[in-house]
């Protein structure tokens, strides 16, 4: 682990201990012998590592595109419900599409 590793896992620590203590950062700080303007740094620094690390973990998912057996009617829409599939047209009952999803939803 490098220094650095080191430090920010302190620090990690350190906010963590903040935190739990439902003090503020001034009572804390004070308590504890910490330099608030650390505790300021080091909390903003360690969220934007943290949010760096949940966009650098991003990643692609594969889709698989299927051929319809028909073609669908311009306004008709498909909707995957589990393993079925439901579609509507313009004017589609709303109140029976409803149902059908609940009925479909508690059986997947």
């Amino acid at each position: 682990m490098t220094k650095r590793d080191q430090r920010q896992n302190e620090w990690a620590k350190r906010i963590e201990a903040y935190k739990a203590s439902g003090l503020t950062m001034v009572a804390w700080c004070s308590t504890n012998q910490v330099n608030l303007e650390q505790l300021k740094y080091w909390t903003r620094k360690l969220k934007k590592i943290a949010s760096s690390d949940i966009v650098s973990s991003a990643r692609f998912i594969p889709v698989t595109v299927t051929e319809l057996d028909a073609p669908l009617a311009p306004s008709s829409l498909v909707i995957h419900v589990g393993p079925a599939s439901i579609t509507l047209q313009k004017g589609f009952d709303r109140q029976l599409l409803r149902e059908a999803v609940e009925a479909l939803t508690s059986s997947c």
